[in-house]
């Protein structure tokens, strides 16, 4: 029997391949890290199993410091494990169409993994990597057993076959989303640059037929008309882009990014006669793109305090909880409404609330700072705090 039926042959001095920030980009923008167990996923790994005849399957995600398990078919009760004892790892960077190792106590270095040195250990392992459309290995449809044992070509098809479906799959569900946004957009574009217009024109019309002097009233009118035109003409070339956020992370504390947009925004709210509060109950550094992130929390504090009337206060705090690293920005008297909080990530959405000093509100704040979270495998979202009027927005990354 092969010690291993791959390219390499022992463990090698790194896991983390050249490309790995973009790999990672690239993982992140299917927004599956940490979502609930799925039956098409499942039904892959159950798949797996049983045409190769192994006990346990899995469907892995590869990210920064982990290997997440989208659907895991085994006995193995985590969620995910740290990517340098994951095997799955080494079938990211290996090269070639399935990693196959028949014996793994018989590869140099794989007894470091406690998942495989251990008692009833993984001895054989074959895996498929995930590669996505622009050619970035994001995870891996394996299998493993406690027993070492051979694989034959047609199983190696298989599990190619397997993760090719995996991929054709999150390709779909990704477009899908995006669809789905883009009507969310033009829906709240219609309302905010179509339907107002129009009845404002219906009023116009109307007042053209009861006045002497229609010729002031029919001009204003066709203004109207022109109004219409241009908006719905932007809105049709805006429809045909498609914004490609582009990521440079680095490790950095998310803090100091924070207090940077503190100390930036703070002139401002005291000319609102606010107060602005800071506070910082974690240091963690995470790997983010600093400017991206510094953007993200400026138009989460900016639109706080546009919507925050004077002599009220805004908060800016970070802190950690249940291995969730948070950051809140929260006012004590918002005059967004409930019904706001559930649009105000559309773009051009029209809120009931308005500022409270005449500022302008271009309604593309909110859906930038969403798309920018969302790139960075973060989720955000806005709710009432508990306290009268009180509103905030949430910003959390999972840190376990």
């Amino acid at each position: 029997m092969n010690s291993a039926n791959i390219a390499i042959t022992g463990k090698p001095d790194t896991i983390i391949p050249l490309n790995d920030k973009e790999r990672l980009a690239a993982l992140f923008r299917y927004e599956l890290l940490d979502t609930p167990p799925e039956a098409f996923f499942d039904r892959i790994t159950r798949l797996a199993s049983r045409l190769l005849k192994a006990p346990s399957a899995f469907v892995s995600l590869v990210d920064k410091d982990r290997v997440w398990y989208k659907s895991n078919y085994s006995t193995l009760e985590v969620s995910c494990v740290d990517r340098e004892d994951s095997l799955c790892s080494l079938t990211i960077i290996n090269g070639v169409d399935v990693t196959v190792f028949e014996d793994t106590h018989l590869v140099p270095g794989l007894l470091t993994s406690p998942y495989v040195s251990a008692p009833g250990g993984i001895r054989f392992y074959a895996g498929a990597p995930l590669i996505t459309r622009d050619n970035y290995n994001i995870g891996t449809v394996c299998v493993i057993d406690s027993e070492p044992r051979s694989v034959q070509e047609e199983e190696k098809e298989i599990l190619k076959d397997l993760a090719n479906l995996v991929v054709e799959q999150i390709e779909l569900r990704s477009l899908a989303r995006k669809a789905t946004r883009k009507h969310d957009e033009l829906y709240t574009n219609l309302a905010h640059n179509i339907a107002e217009p129009l009845k404002e024109q219906q009023v116009l019309l109307g007042e053209a037929l009861k006045s002497p002097e229609r010729t002031n009233v029919i001009r204003k009118a066709h203004a109207t008309v022109n109004v219409l035109q241009e908006n719905l003409q932007t809105m049709l070339q805006e429809s045909l882009q498609e914004e490609e956020l582009v990521m440079h992370p680095q490790q950095i504390a998310i803090s100091e990014i924070a207090r940077s947009v503190a100390v930036e925004f703070e002139p401002l709210a005291n000319a609102k006669q606010q107060e602005l509060f800071f506070t910082v109950a974690s240091r963690r550094e995470l790997f983010v793109d600093p400017d991206l992130i510094r953007e993200a929390l400026r138009n989460l504090v900016s639109t706080s305090i546009k919507f925050t009337p004077k002599g009220s206060s805004i908060g800016l705090d970070i802190y950690e909880s249940d291995g969730i690293y948070k950051v809140e920005v929260s006012s004590d008297a918002s005059v967004l409404t409930k019904q706001d909080l559930r649009k105000v990530f559309f773009k051009y959405a029209i809120l009931t609330g308005k500022t409270t000093g005449n500022e302008d509100a271009s309604g593309m704040e909110l859906p930038r700072a969403k798309s920018i979270i969302e790139l960075h495998q973060g989720r955000i979202w806005a709710e009432p705090t508990g306290k009268e009027s009180g509103k905030k927005f949430v910003v959390a990354f999972n840190v376990e």
